[in-house]
């Protein structure tokens, strides 16, 4: 019993330590801030920096529910992460995939993002292009980030 209590407690120590990890500050744009919307599609907290400050804290994308969009800085390199992390019995997974690239003003982006296997995730952005048949097209600025 006590075997079992002391693990059950080591499990609830690290959960919460990995949820303290994950905490990032809200992104709310200056009012004359020019940005861009970024659609959300998959899981995990999505975060971003710009590339030159790479020092600073990621801010957290502010994804409204009903639309799964929100506002990034446009007009500047950005490193954008998504994270994630998962349990099951005595294992926690978790996963920090990241991109960089150059959003402009005016045009939409779709990142997706997800986890593969145990620890193994991806992500991806595209660039919304309504006039094709898929509706996006591949954003030509996206990069591995560093």
């Amino acid at each position: 019993m006590n075997r079992r209590l002391l693990r059950l407690t080591s499990i609830t120590v690290l959960l919460l330590t990995l949820a303290g990890c994950t905490v990032f500050p809200i992104y709310r744009p200056a009012a004359n801030e020019v940005t861009t919307p970024l659609k959300v599609s998959g899981w995990g907290i999505i975060t971003f920096r710009t590339c030159n400050q790479l020092d600073k804290d990621r801010f957290q994308l502010d994804v409204d529910k009903s639309t799964l969009t929100g506002q990034i800085p446009a007009g500047q390199c950005l490193m954008v992460n998504a994270y994630r992390s998962s349990s099951g019995y005595q294992v926690v997974h978790y996963c920090n995939a990241r991109l960089a690239f150059d959003p402009q003003p005016k045009t939409t982006y779709v990142l997706n993002s997800g986890m593969i296997d145990q620890g193994k995730c991806f992500i991806e952005l595209v660039r919304e292009d309504l006039s094709t048949e898929t509706g996006v097209v591949i954003e030509p600025s996206v990069r591995r980030a560093w």
